[in-house]
């Protein structure tokens, strides 16, 4: 829904621009907020109000979020500290929890939410920037890494952190192509470029990866302790020589500067889309009262405009269709991605175990399952996220039809505590064979070698116990001690094999169902969203359908008053959609 408030020029069909001289900062943009917060008080109309107060609330704390991500000792709590300016993190780093650096609210650092929380003085932080130092992974199954990804889906810009020691390994690009699909801005950082001369070569090896991978992602080199000298020394060419300006500036030029121009449009969006809501009823209004003899006319338009709202609510509408077949198709891919992925780690679990005994190594194999179960967890709930957003996207696209409307950002959180319910890999009953009950067995193969070897030999006059039949005896104990190893192995094996699919069976339940309560959630929320706009949509129409009528039937001393009041507050929306044009240069209304 669209309506024009103002006509275009009939030379050029361009709309008026913004004039000229008009403040875009925080300020203006309350400003205006609120004076249309006004219009649409004195229209009763509380729903947009509800949208205009989100709105003023997201101007007045425009929290962006970056968070620094990379395996542990790589140097991310060192480079916060530096982007930071001060030695904000150790405290975070000891105690294994998140850090959150923030400009200061006047209190010492707090615990909130299982993250600690410190303010420090920083020009790039009182622009409403939050760093957030996660704890360092020790791999892509690790905890450590979950919480990253979780963190991910929440932030704004990630800063992934590798050191100049050696080039990206393939867990670490796989891990990049995973936050790239979280998170839309992706930095890569690297670090300790005091240390190793020959920083250059690995990071050209690391952008030789990245573009074999298909990621575009920048690569920005940092030494946060020459950072550090130079800070103390007041030295601005060891500053430039360390990298962190050049980084400040690249979040300031990029990241802070792209967040603000996505704030504008949003406010920008929900003032035109409320002022099109008000214009409704106002622009009917008006019609009604300029030409009294085509209001029955009017009325009519406005019934079809107001059965055509009011399918939008039914569960017939298009939107519905297309958000109740998506969310069965993403559930049913989510649930077989998960299975496909662990059918393939239980046959490559198989062929490990099916190599040798898996009794010595059995404490080794559970770790190495128990990462390669979260890497698959993870990669599932990456592809369980960016489905969601695309549903989003597509609910969106048949619900507008030829408009824009806002589009709500899935979430799937509690990633961490999926594998929480799951039970440990079992231990191996026959590992409690010990080597005295293998010893046992092959004397008992011995002592058959040496009574028939030696009764066969006495009847040649030899004594039972002979050279013979003790040699008998050796080759018939060092058998046995054979085939009971291999019979053990086998045992073993067969076991291994069974454990692995009882904890695989209790992954898919826990997980699977953890999964499905996630998907249910982003099922509601999309549908409440686009229940609420179609709300709005079919309550505008209501109204305008009502002031039709009510300015049809006004008397001749009174209409020429509404007249007037009606063109007042038409003129009102005007100026305030020129005003939200002026937020973004070059933009038309």
């Amino acid at each position: 829904m669209s309506i024009t408030l103002e006509p275009a020029d009939p030379r050029t069909g361009a709309q008026p621009g913004p004039a000229p001289g008009i403040g875009t900062g925080p300020a203006e943009m309350t400003a205006l907020l609120d004076e249309l917060r006004r219009l649409t008080d004195a229209a009763d109309r509380p729903d947009l109000s509800d949208r205009l107060t989100r709105s003023r609330a997201r101007v007045t704390d425009p929290t962006l979020r970056i968070v620094v991500v990379g395996e542990a000792g790589q140097g991310m709590s060192t480079l916060v500290d530096a982007v930071a300016g001060a030695p904000v993190t150790a405290d975070g780093a000891r105690r294994g929890l998140p850090v959150v650096v923030r400009h200061p609210g006047g209190g010492p650092a707090e615990l909130v939410d299982g993250r600690l929380v410190v303010g420090t003085p920083r020009p790039l932080l009182a622009r409403g920037v939050e760093l957030v130092d996660a704890p360092g992974s020790s791999g892509g199954g690790s905890p450590a890494a979950a919480e990253a990804l979780r963190l991910a889906t929440e932030a704004d810009a990630v800063l992934f952190v590798s050191d100049a020691s050696q080039e990206y390994t393939r867990p670490e690009i796989g891990f990049l192509t995973q936050l790239q699909r979280l998170c839309g801005t992706v930095v890569g950082v690297v670090t300790k470029i005091d240390l190793y001369p020959r920083w250059a070569d690995v990071q050209g090896a690391d952008r030789r990866h990245l573009t074999n991978a298909g990621l575009d992602i920048p690569l920005l080199p940092v030494s946060a302790l020459l950072s550090e000298a130079a800070q103390q020394e007041g030295d601005e060419v060891l500053g430039v020589e360390s990298g962190v300006p050049q980084l400040l500036d690249f979040l300031r030029g990029h990241v802070v500067a792209e967040a603000d121009t996505v704030l504008r449009r949003s406010v920008v969006n929900d003032v035109r889309t409320v002022s099109d809501h008000l214009a409704l009823s106002l622009n009917a209004q008006l019609d009604a009262l300029h030409d009294p003899a085509r209001a029955g006319e009017l009325v009519a338009r406005l019934d079809h405009a107001r059965a055509a709202a009011d399918r939008l609510r039914q569960q017939s509408a298009g939107w519905q269709l297309t958000l109740g077949d998506g969310m069965t198709e993403l559930t049913v891919e989510v649930e077989h991605d998960l299975r496909q992925r662990l059918r393939g780690l239980v046959r490559a679990a198989e062929a490990d175990i099916m190599t040798a005994d898996p009794a010595p190594r059995w404490e080794r194999f559970d770790e190495w399952l128990q990462s390669k179960i979260a890497e698959n967890v993870r990669a599932n709930f990456v592809l369980a996220h960016v489905r969601s957003r695309s549903l989003s996207e597509r609910v969106a696209e048949r619900f507008a039809g030829e408009g824009a409307v806002s589009m709500p950002e899935p979430r799937l959180d509690q990633l961490g505590g999926s594998l929480d319910p799951v039970h440990p890999l079992e231990e191996l009953d026959s590992r409690k064979a010990g080597l005295v009950q293998r010893v046992i067995s092959s004397m008992r193969g011995s002592y058959g070698g040496i009574l028939m070897v030696g009764v066969l030999t006495s009847l040649a006059g030899l004594a039972l116990v002979n050279p013979w039949s003790i040699g008998a005896g050796v080759l018939l104990g060092a058998n046995t001690f054979r085939e009971d190893r291999t019979a053990r192995t086998a045992r073993r094996q067969a076991e291994a094999k069974v454990a692995v699919a009882r904890l695989m069976d209790d992954v898919i339940f826990q997980v699977g169902n953890e999964s499905r309560a996630r998907l249910r959630e982003v099922h509601r929320t999309l549908r409440d969203h686009f229940t609420a706009l179609a709300d709005e949509t079919l309550r505008s129409t209501d109204d305008a359908l009502a002031a039709a009528q009510r300015a049809s039937q006004a008397h001749e001393e009174h209409r020429d008053a509404r007249f007037a009041e009606v063109q007042d507050r038409l003129s009102a929306l005007r100026g305030l959609r020129v005003r939200a044009a002026g937020l973004l240069p070059g933009t038309s209304r």
